[in-house]
């Protein structure tokens, strides 16, 4: 004869097993996130670096970067057809991306960076072959050049405890209590 206890699980079994689930599903979402932002990380990369070189393609033969427009480069293919949203320039973590130039610079400005994604940009390698043709960074207040440019100010590569000093920690709360955590602005200056 069979004893009541032993017909079905027992309370204790019962939450031991619904917590080996919640475990597991808070690691399988953890490791998802982890991927999709590694995902976004290489994109947004991979986007600089098309810009870079599309722009550069672009508007080498005039001699002069002062002559960019957003519209124009839209409208030329200048710019990845999968960052154009309704006539604005956005990067992979949904934020715009704007454009400036001088008569022999033009800077490429993303803002509205997580704060990790803010020291592994400021922290790559931007050389090409051997050079490059990054002339300044600045990340958010803070400007980087090459050390020949530095004159005692920050140089280029950036370090990581530069990179993570530059990049604005989260959270940062607004005035209605909201936390921010894409709050910062890399700024990227080529040749």
């Amino acid at each position: 004869m069979k004893k009541c206890s032993e017909l079905g699980r027992t309370m204790i079994e019962v939450i031991g097993v619904l917590a080996i689930l919640t475990a597991v599903s808070v690691g399988i979402n953890k490791f998802i996130n982890n991927m999709h932002d590694k995902y976004k990380i290489s994109r947004i990369t991979q986007q600089i670096t098309d810009l870079r070189k599309n722009i550069s393609n672009r508007y080498v033969a005039n001699g002069d970067y002062s002559v960019i427009k957003t519209q124009d480069m839209i409208d030329s293919n200048v710019i990845p057809s999968d960052m154009v949203d309704n006539g604005k320039v956005i990067h992979a973590y949904n934020a715009e991306v704007t454009f400036s130039g001088a008569k022999d610079t033009y800077q490429i400005t993303f803002s509205k960076l997580p704060h990790h994604v803010c020291v592994e940009l400021a922290v790559m390698n931007w050389n090409f072959g051997g050079s490059s043709d990054l002339y300044r960074l600045k990340i958010n207040e803070n400007e980087f050049n090459w050390p020949i440019m530095a004159a005692g100010g920050k140089e280029l590569p950036v370090s990581i405890s530069d990179a993570e000093v530059a990049c604005v920690l989260p959270p940062k709360e607004d005035e209605n209590g909201v936390t921010e955590y894409n709050n910062n602005t890399i700024t990227w200056t080529f040749r």
